[in-house]
């Protein structure tokens, strides 16, 4: 009878794959849905997340990071992808760490494809949004840590907050100058003082404070504004 604790080369083997299994597991590229039959999805490394995009290749418009994916996987790209329909939009999301060759084959399976992002090495994008490479890679990893997509990509309506104390303040000046325009004369019989501001408003003076900027995937962002402008162009189906 074998000692308790001892384990045979088989089950050591097992035991080793099913670690690596867990570990690949847990990066491994899952599709996201955007609504609007728009699909997101980010490969991490090739060729170990291809049957992801495979699965994936056949949505209606498909948006494809590509920003930080590892290892080589162009070479089985082409006996593994279809061609997709002319029409069929397919956003690349690139940087500097794109696989150059494998958007060269996802040329050749995709007529309507697209590149946005940072510029690669032999690679310029179709479309560049302005952004800094830093503020592009903390965006990225700003989805790995766990927050939402939608938070990433949606703006929330601007100027719909107003400081209380600013506005005061306006009113208060506007409503004293009116006064001044109106008066003929220091002897004019409706002429009066100027009416100092509230003291509570005097702290707005410099201007209301710049609220912190909302971290933003301005290149995922750029993509998904595309789908939804050339679906109300009527250039897209909706079904």
């Amino acid at each position: 009878m074998r000692p308790f604790g001892h384990f045979s080369p088989t089950l050591g083997l097992l035991l080793v794959f099913i670690l690596q299994f867990s570990i690949l597991s847990l990066s491994a590229a899952e599709p996201v849905d955007l609504g609007q039959n728009l699909t997101y999805l980010r490969l991490h490394r090739l060729p170990d997340d291809l049957p992801a995009l495979a699965a994936a290749w056949t949505k209606p418009a498909l948006i494809i990071d590509l920003r930080h994916t590892a290892g080589d996987g162009a070479k089985i790209l082409a006996d593994a992808l279809p061609a997709r329909p002319g029409l069929a939009p397919l956003f690349v999301l690139i940087g500097p760490a794109t696989p150059v060759d494998a958007i060269a084959v996802l040329r050749t399976r995709a007529p309507a494809l697209i590149t946005l992002g940072l510029p690669a090495p032999g690679l310029a994008p179709d479309i560049a949004p302005t952004i800094q490479p830093e503020d592009d890679l903390r965006a990225y990893e700003a989805l790995e840590a766990g927050a939402a997509i939608e938070s990433l990509i949606n703006e929330k309506p601007a100027g719909q907050r107003f400081d209380e104390a600013a506005l005061v303040h306006k009113r208060v000046l506007d409503s004293n100058a009116e006064e001044q325009i109106g008066a003929t004369g220091e002897n004019a019989p409706n002429a009066r003082a100027p009416v100092a501001p509230p003291a509570a408003a005097s702290d707005a003076r410099a201007g209301p404070a710049t609220p912190p900027k909302e971290l933003k995937d301005l290149v995922l962002q750029r993509a998904v504004q595309l789908q939804r402008a050339l679906l109300a162009l009527g250039k897209l189906p909706r079904g």
